[in-house]
């Protein structure tokens, strides 16, 4: 008998234990302004020039070998250690530290080339760096063009993610709408295919992404040839523009630089096949 997917847990605890977090508006006047003053810190560690020339200065993708090569928290590598996650691959080498930046990353990765790790430690990193909290709502958005490909990301977030104190939510469709909607508020990191991320920004009133840090679309191309093409105008369109977005995809079609212009702001590119580089090179 399969594996019942469970539609929302957090890291490490089921968020379906977990009460609804009450709306700020019902804290106390203190929280309130430590909510604020923590909100003032987290966009000076965004827009700071400082702090990313900082980060730069400790990576040299020639010498890295290891993800402890990476200047990353003690929580995420801790996760890693414990996944048995040491060696980068190629295209983590090269994605991880342009990311850990802040830049937007257009990426030619096929199945299997370690992608995934490639996204989810910017992912950690960035809400871990921003001091994210359950107040501050929805930071990141991960979509998959697939049921199985998001639960297979969802999985490895939870492996690599489980010392940190973000909640994450996987929403795939099979469940109560209702269900979902009354735990979407929560989520600091959501997993999800396009259908069902853009039918809670229809129809869920509680839910949205004012907050969000950053976007990461993997296998862009899937997405593409499943025919989700507007559902992803309409979704991005909901989005705040200024955020991070990290692209993944196998080839490079027409639609997928589309959706490239579309969603990314002065990408850098990476490829780790030579195919990749000579269709980049045609642009």
């Amino acid at each position: 008998m399969a594996q019942q997917v469970k539609t929302l847990v957090t890291i490490p605890h089921d968020l379906s234990l977990v009460p609804v977090t009450h709306k700020v508006e019902g804290y106390d006047a203190k929280y309130k302004e430590r909510l604020r003053v923590a909100q003032l810190y987290r966009q000076y560690c965004r827009d700071s020039p400082s702090i990313k020339i900082a980060i730069s200065s400790q990576i040299n993708v020639n010498e890295i070998t290891r993800f402890s090569d990476f200047p990353l928290s003690k929580k995420t590598l801790k996760g890693l250690q414990e996944a048995q996650y040491r060696l980068v691959t190629e295209i983590q080498k090269q994605t991880i530290g342009l990311a850990l930046q802040g830049k937007d990353v257009l990426g030619a990765a096929k199945t299997g080339s370690g992608k995934t790790l490639a996204f989810l430690i910017p992912v950690l990193e960035a809400l871990y760096r921003l001091q994210w909290t359950s107040a501050d709502g929805l930071g990141v958005l991960i979509i998959s063009p697939t049921r199985e490909l998001a639960y297979q990301t969802f999985e490895v977030l939870r492996k690599v993610g489980k010392n940190h104190d973000f909640s994450a939510g996987l929403i795939i469709g099979g469940k109560d709408l209702k269900h979902e909607a009354e735990r979407i508020n929560n989520i600091n990191i959501l997993v999800c295919t396009p259908g069902r991320l853009l039918q809670h920004m229809d129809e869920t009133i509680c839910f949205h992404a004012t907050n969000l840090q950053m976007l990461v679309l993997d296998e862009a191309d899937r997405i593409l040839d499943m025919g989700f093409a507007d559902t992803m105008n309409a979704i991005i369109e909901n989005l705040p523009k200024k955020r991070q977005t990290l692209l993944f995809s196998a080839t490079q079609t027409k639609s997928v630089k589309d959706l490239a212009r579309l969603s990314l702001k002065d990408p850098e590119y990476i490829w780790v096949h030579e195919k990749a580089k000579y269709r980049f090179d045609d642009e």
